[in-house]
């Protein structure tokens, strides 16, 4: 016969046991949701990316200004273009080498080693600005974007402006001084 004491410890051993064992599972079953679920953003993201796709039709120095014509050539919508990144390398009248990452604006003229969207095209002819969902890049549309340099970018110069969507889609394309 199992004296009493005994047995109380034993129930309260096995109970001590089950409820480890329930935090244990649970923790395991909210670790494998988490994963699961950056794997589901994970997988989102990749297909979007892939998706994703633009050019630089053009781009050219007009005065003090650059203008860069980027085509929307994938099969994603894009906006948040205060999360893309332009980064320009240009040499200037002096032929020293300037390279910079150029923060957005939208005001209209954009200030010192800024850049703004001028206008988005509801085409490659750059005929007619969009008009349908007004502020966002669909497939197909032309975003003009409009650099303002300083110093500015010498004559007969090389140079490159490099432009990456929100997502990490990169464009890059040459203009002349």
């Amino acid at each position: 016969m199992i004296p009493m004491s005994n047995a109380i410890v034993a129930l309260v051993v096995i109970a001590l046991m089950l409820v480890a064992t329930l935090t244990w599972s649970q923790a395991a079953f909210s670790s494998l949701d988490s994963a699961s679920q950056s794997l589901k953003q994970t997988t989102q993201t990749t297909q979007e990316v892939a998706r994703t796709d633009i050019t630089v039709m053009s781009s050219q120095r007009n005065g003090s200004f650059v203008e860069v014509y980027v085509l929307n050539s994938g099969k994603v919508h894009l906006a948040q273009f205060a999360n893309w990144d332009v980064v320009v390398q240009h040499y200037d009248a002096s032929d020293d080498y300037h390279i910079g990452h150029l923060p957005y604006t939208e005001d209209a003229n954009p200030g010192d080693n800024q850049w703004t969207v001028a206008a988005i095209y509801s085409d490659s002819s750059l005929a007619k600005e969009e008009i349908f969902e007004p502020g966002i890049l669909n497939p197909g549309e032309v975003l003009f974007l409009k650099l303002n340099l300083v110093p500015s970018p010498g004559s007969g110069t090389t140079n490159m402006v490099t432009v990456c969507t929100a997502n990490g889609v990169v464009a890059s394309a040459q203009f002349e001084g």
